[in-house]
């Protein structure tokens, strides 16, 4: 199966009220920024958006360039590129996205993480627990927490998203995609929206013993990009989320796991 998905490109010249309307109607963290000619000049992500609306003060969406928030630290790979490769840089660099180029430069596709636990989902089963790849003590917020300390955390943390509780109970998430249908009132950090009005209730949780293939699929299906892990007692374990698959794929376990499906569908 192929990991790389149709480019969503955006110019530095367009608004980030623009870029906010693709971002949730494509249902796309991640876009691509690039001239008219479709060679790439950066990206920008959801949590890119978040932290410039966040400083921008009283500046109104519209009136910001794509070019005072994207990033322009970019990393381009060519279509031939194997998924494992793909999951390693994504790792090694931190890299939010890859953006697939042609000998010439331009632009031909994109590679996103959601991709590869897709990926993860379709091909590999049977080598792994939830528990070996997820992370352990997730961040909380309670319910009650205002919408302004949430989206602190989130920036100050780097993540993408915050599990929801009262009481050690889990209600929901609040993730950056939730907070993007937000955006026109996020700079008026006085508003006292608290975190249990905007967050999406939790209706996927997962033991830890399951096999993480059984996670990638929930989340391509759910298309959700992180999935709460409990006990039998429904005690918070911890949380898997695409970066924790993409991080599974450069195992030296799937290799070889890869190498004998091969091997043994090839036989007949």
């Amino acid at each position: 199966m192929s990991i790389i998905r149709e480019p969503v490109i955006v110019r530095p010249h367009d608004s980030l009220l623009h870029t906010v309307k693709i971002m949730t109607m494509e249902y796309v963290p991640k876009l691509i920024v690039a001239d008219e000619n479709e060679i790439p000049l950066g990206s920008i992500s959801q949590k890119d958006v978040l932290n410039f609306i966040y400083r921008m003060g009283d500046r109104e969406l519209d009136s910001v360039y794509v070019s005072e928030a994207m990033k322009k630290d970019i990393i381009t790979v060519n279509s031939s590129i194997e998924p494992l490769e793909a999951s390693q840089i994504m790792i090694e660099k931190k890299a939010p996205l890859l953006i697939v180029i042609s000998d010439t430069g331009k632009i031909l596709g994109m590679i996103i993480k959601s991709d590869l636990a897709q990926y993860y989902a379709t091909l590999i089963r049977g080598i792994h627990k939830v528990s070996e790849y997820m992370s352990k003590n997730p961040i909380t917020v309670n319910k009650d927490s205002t919408l302004d300390e949430a989206i602190k955390i989130i920036l100050e943390k780097n993540i993408g998203r915050l599990i929801v509780e009262d009481n050690g109970k889990i209600l929901g998430t609040i993730t950056t995609t939730d907070l993007l249908y937000l955006a026109p009132v996020l700079k008026f950090k006085d508003l006292k929206i608290k975190v249990k009005e905007v967050m999406t209730p939790t209706i996927v949780v997962m033991d830890e013993n399951e096999d993480l293939n059984y996670a990638a699929k929930l989340m391509a299906n759910r298309k959700v990009k992180g999935i709460p892990i409990v006990s039998a007692n429904g005690e918070l374990k911890g949380i898997v989320t695409t970066t924790d698959i993409v991080r599974a794929l450069t195992d030296e376990k799937v290799r070889k796991y890869l190498l004998e499906l091969k091997l043994y569908t090839s036989t007949f």
